[in-house]
């Protein structure tokens, strides 16, 4: 069976920042539950790259076409957008934080 070409997957700089300091303040309290976090979104942004529209439109994106998606990965709320050569990871969040439109 044939695989699915994959779509490259980006991070915007300020995102993956944000993502990294979100996995430090989470180890400070548990180094399991960052560990799995950290997994969790590695195992979502494998999942998209061959399905990027498996999950669902990101409601907060004001005037959003469909290309703006999110997942959750335990406690963090991931946002990207799919262009048409690449995946754009947009929006990092803590899942408990106050949800905004953007």
């Amino acid at each position: 069976m044939a695989k699915r070409k994959q779509i490259p997957v980006e991070w915007d700089i300020n995102e993956r920042e944000r993502f990294k300091e979100l996995i430090k303040d989470i180890k400070k309290r548990s180094e399991h539950l960052a560990g799995r976090i950290k997994s969790k979104v590695k195992e979502s942004l494998d999942f998209i790259k061959e399905n990027p529209y498996i999950y669902e439109a990101d409601t907060l994106k004001t005037d959003n076409d469909g290309s703006y998606r999110k997942f959750t990965a335990i406690q963090i709320r991931v946002v990207y957008k799919i262009d048409d050569d690449k995946i754009i990871i947009v929006r990092v969040r803590h899942a408990e934080s106050e949800p905004t439109e953007y």
